[in-house]
C-alpha cells in the first residue's frame, strides 16, 4: 500500500506543478532544497513527502494538504469525448494585458495539451 500511496502523491504533485507552469527547479528552490533532485524524488515516488513540504506546496497551489496526499486524483478529466483521449481538464489562466504573461500561458497550455495527448496527465 505504501508504494501505491507514494505513486498517487507523486502523480498529484506533478499534476499540480505542471498545471501551474512551474518547473521542478522552481519548486525545489521554493521548498529550500539544494537542487531539484530532492524534489524530483517526490514526483517519482522515491521519497516520502515531508509534512512541512506538503504544507508549503498546498499554500503555493492554494489547495488543502489533503488534495496533495489523496489517493484519488485531485485533478481529473471529465469523460465527455471531444478530445483524442476523451478527457478534459479545466485550467485557470491569468492575464494582465502583457505579452509576456500571454506567451507564458500559451507555453503552459501547450505543455498540458502535450501531456494529455500522451495520456500522462
Amino acid at each position: 500500500m505504501e508504494k501505491e500511496l507514494k505513486s498517487h502523491i507523486a502523480e498529484n504533485l506533478r499534476k499540480h506543478r505542471v498545471l501551474r507552469g512551474y518547473t521542478q527547479e522552481y519548486i525545489a528552490e521554493f521548498l529550500g532544497k539544494k537542487d531539484y533532485t530532492a524534489y524530483s524524488r517526490y514526483e517519482q515516488g522515491r521519497s516520502n513527502l515531508k509534512m512541512e513540504d506538503a504544507i508549503k506546496l498546498a499554500e503555493l497551489y492554494q489547495v488543502d494538504v489533503q488534495d496533495l496526499i489523496s489517493v484519488s486524483p485531485t485533478i481529473a478529466g471529465n469523460v465527455e469525448g471531444g478530445s483524442s483521449n476523451g478527457h478534459h481538464i479545466s485550467v485557470l489562466v491569468e492575464l494582465d494585458g502583457s505579452n509576456e504573461k500571454l506567451e507564458n500561458n500559451i507555453k503552459r497550455l501547450k505543455k498540458i495539451n502535450e501531456l494529455m495527448s500522451k495520456e500522462e496527465l
